[in-house]
């Protein structure tokens, strides 16, 4: 059985992402998420290093010139694990896991921190928001959303 979707991370600012998406496609069972980086440029993808963990439905944003990933489910667990890929030195890391496992986990950058946004724990459709602060390397509930969502599409309009 093949489970595949598409999760992109796009950023146009000066960092070492710039002028690249990069796209997460998820595993197959038994194999390790892949991470490809498009150049516009030249029209053509080249493949980056795997991810830690394999996870499908995982909440994917960019955040200060890395990408980050949190969350989903690696074939048999619900996952709270989260990653951070720093494309100078081409190496994903480890960071703080959230308090909550969270599959279908929308993720959003805004204001120097990233938002975990609902998804869903194995259960039960999570209500509930995370924000992670890299600076301090910890996630902290915030407000819940008024309604227990799963895979819920999220976007930041910047306050001009």
């Amino acid at each position: 059985m093949t489970e595949c979707s598409l999760h992109l991370a796009d950023e146009r600012s000066r960092s070492p992402i710039l002028n690249f998406s990069y796209a997460a496609t998820d595993f197959q069972l038994g194999s390790v998420i892949q991470v490809e980086r498009y150049d516009p440029q030249t029209d053509s993808w080249t493949i980056m290093p795997a991810m830690l963990t394999k996870r499908c439905r995982l909440g994917v944003a960019t955040l200060n010139g890395k990408i980050y990933v949190c969350g989903g489910y690696d074939g048999s667990t619900f996952l709270q694990s989260a990653e951070v890929y720093e494309p100078v030195a081409k190496r994903w890391s480890y960071i703080a896991p959230m308090a909550v496992m969270r599959s279908r986990v929308a993720l959003a950058a805004n204001c120097g921190k990233l938002y975990a946004i609902g998804g869903y724990d194995g259960v039960s459709n999570l209500s509930t928001v995370e924000v992670y602060d890299p600076h301090t390397d910890q996630w902290s509930f915030v407000a819940p959303m008024c309604a227990h969502e799963g895979g819920v599409g999220v976007g930041v309009i910047p306050m001009l």
